[in-house]
C-alpha cells in the first residue's frame, strides 16, 4: 500500500522563539524572625544534692529450718561399664507366595564395548 501524505493549512508564523539560557541562583527567601517570650525563671531553682554512688542495702538471707534428715546409709548407685543391650531373635515368617510356571531369566551374554558416535 502506498503512504499518502495530504497537505494541511497549518504553518508557522513569525519567528520562532525559545526560553532564553539562565544560569541557576537560589531562590529569595524571608529573613528568619525570632520572636522574643515571657517566660522567666521565679525563685530560686533546686538541684538535686550530689551524692557519691553506694551500693543498696539488702536484707539478711533467713534460713528457716526443716525436719528433713536422711535415715539408713546412703548408698551410691554401683558404677557399671557399658554392655549392649540384648535383643531378640529375628523371627522369619512363612509366606504363601510361590512362582508358577516356568521362570524366564535374561539370556547370558558376554560383555563388548558400545559403539562410538
Amino acid at each position: 500500500a502506498n503512504i499518502v501524505r495530504r497537505d494541511d493549512n497549518l504553518h508557522p508564523e513569525g519567528e520562532f522563539q525559545k526560553r532564553p539560557d539562565g544560569t541557576w541562583a537560589p531562590g529569595e527567601r524571608a529573613s528568619v524572625v525570632k520572636r522574643d517570650d515571657n517566660l522567666r525563671p521565679e525563685g530560686d531553682f533546686h538541684k538535686r544534692p550530689d551524692q557519691t554512688w553506694a551500693p543498696g542495702e539488702r536484707a539478711n538471707v533467713v534460713r528457716r529450718d526443716d525436719n528433713l534428715r536422711p535415715e539408713g546409709d546412703f548408698s551410691k548407685r554401683p558404677d557399671q561399664k557399658w554392655a549392649p543391650g540384648e535383643r531378640a531373635n529375628i523371627v522369619k515368617r512363612d509366606d504363601n507366595l510361590h512362582p508358577e510356571g516356568e521362570f524366564q531369566k535374561r539370556p547370558d551374554g558376554t560383555w563388548a564395548p558400545g559403539e562410538r558416535a
